[in-house]
């Protein structure tokens, strides 16, 4: 017994010995990431690598896809305008309502029921009036559109129409919320642009605030396009500025630090975004921290994380359109270090889930008319390869106003052009593809597009028909509207 008790005394005493080296070296390294991105987001040296502040006019369009990403994104912007006399609208698209883990946390339902998910919007609701409260704005400056939580990639790819409507968490295809701005509002994209004309034709913005089109969640980059998409259509004339919420490993550190500076993530420096530091001082940051604790819900389970945003400066970002070019010749994607005719810059090597070789991993798109075809093209960062799937998709806007989408599925080399509503381009023919290295094109007779203004698209990489790289979306206008005459 003796010899059994000692053989357990030394097998717990060795058991915490690795329980002890493994906090240590698990330790040592969270400190040393932690003291490492305090460094990064305290060195004031970086500040001058940026653009400088931006001239804000007197009438300011918010548009969060959530309650909280207002304030995370520009709760001192809204403290400081606001205090100069200036009008704001706050327009938030979704009431943040299909959170389930927020849902377990706050409702505590036995079993999760739609109409949980419908309590847990409203409590969002009244969080964002009382944030809001704190930085100036009173409750007839926010407009609720009620749209799902978590659809709006799907209204803007799939749920376009009116008679294909999202079926959200909350047992809905339309909004349940007797407050929403469109109180019969359809959970589909052409209902969602409408109701974003609506508001910038009745508040006449100088100024509009959206999420940066190369954000992670998928809310937040489709409504980016689903802003910028309006914006185009119509031709608005405001000042457009973008922010950042979800990336990698940003903003770093999580950590509730005043002193330091929130710059953008390093795969973010060279996409064409002209990053500004918008600067706010101590009076401003304090009121965003409080308006950031009346986010009870969401303080709850991701406290850190929403500490993080405040900071001495917030970030927007700025970019202009690109102009394609329109030649008599077949262009030769082989040429050249650089993509020829390149209309989209990429960030590289920014997920970890994408594979080593690179070759899901997009560094660019191009864009040319040559002759009687337009040719699409992709580079990627590693060889472009069989076992990976590549779509390119263009909405192409015309003068009356009308658009046309094109969706073109590249699987084995071979491609196929998908029609997914009534505006799609329906092709009659086969579409040859070309590949070359890191590159992949293909192209299409001009009889099928026409003569757009505009085109807005994006390429998209995935792998045994899961995701797994996309592009930001872009405009791209032909070259006799710009610079590129």
């Amino acid at each position: 017994m003796g010899r059994n008790f000692n053989f357990a005394k030394k097998k717990h005493f060795m058991t915490g010995l690795v329980i002890i080296a493994f906090v240590l070296f698990y330790g040592m390294g969270f400190f040393a990431y932690f003291y490492t991105n305090i460094g990064y987001a305290i060195d004031r040296s970086r500040d001058k690598l940026y653009a400088g502040s931006i001239d804000i006019g007197d009438r300011i369009l918010i548009i969060a896809p959530h309650p909280d990403d207002e304030n995370v994104g520009m709760g001192g912007l809204i403290y400081n305008e606001t205090r100069l006399g200036k009008k704001i609208k706050v327009v938030v698209v979704t009431n943040g309502d299909g959170f389930k883990r927020a849902v377990k946390n706050n409702i505590k339902p036995k079993n999760i029921e739609p109409e949980d998910y419908i309590k847990l919007g409203l409590m969002r609701q009244k969080e964002t009036i009382s944030a809001m409260r704190q930085l100036g704005l009173s409750k007839d400056d926010i407009i609720f559109l009620g749209y799902a939580d978590g659809s709006i990639r799907d209204l803007w790819e799939e749920n376009w129409d009116y008679d294909n409507p999202h079926m959200s968490r909350n047992g809905n295809t339309k909004t349940p919320y007797d407050n929403s701005f469109d109180k019969n509002a359809i959970y589909c994209g052409k209902n969602l642009v409408k109701n974003l004309r609506q508001i910038i034709d009745d508040f006449k913005p100088t100024d509009i605030f959206y999420p940066d089109p190369d954000d992670m969640h998928p809310d937040h980059w489709a409504v980016s396009n689903f802003v910028k998409f309006t914006v185009e259509l119509y031709d608005y004339k405001a000042h457009m500025y973008s922010y950042l919420v979800h990336h990698y490993q940003w903003p770093e550190p999580w950590a509730l630090l005043p002193a330091a500076a929130l710059y953008p993530p390093l795969s973010l420096q060279n996409v064409g975004t002209r990053w500004h530091i918008y600067r706010i001082n101590p009076e401003a940051e304090k009121a965003k921290e409080k308006a950031v604790r009346e986010y009870r819900t969401q303080f709850k389970i991701m406290g850190t994380f929403l500490d993080a945003f405040v900071r001495r400066n917030e970030l927007f970002g700025t970019y202009e359109n690109k102009y394609y070019k329109k030649t008599g010749e077949v262009p030769d994607f082989k040429k050249g270090r650089e993509l020829p005719y390149k209309v989209v810059t990429a960030s590289i090597m920014d997920n970890p889930l994408l594979r080593v070789e690179g070759n899901d991993d997009i560094k660019a798109v191009g864009l040319v008319q040559g002759g009687d075809k337009y040719f699409f093209a992709i580079e990627t960062r590693g060889n472009v390869e069989k076992n990976t799937d590549y779509t390119l998709n263009a909405i192409f806007i015309y003068k009356n106003r009308d658009i046309r989408r094109l969706k073109v599925f590249i699987r084995n080399f071979k491609a196929t052009s998908i029609s997914e509503n009534d505006e799609s381009i329906a092709l009659k023919q086969q579409i040859p593809v070309s590949v070359y290295k890191k590159r992949i094109w293909f192209s299409i007779p001009k009889d099928y597009i026409g003569d757009p203004q505009k085109v807005f698209l994006n390429a998209i990489t995935s792998t045994a028909g899961r995701y797994a790289d996309k592009t930001a979306w872009r405009v791209v206008k032909p070259e006799s509207q710009g610079e590129g005459k």
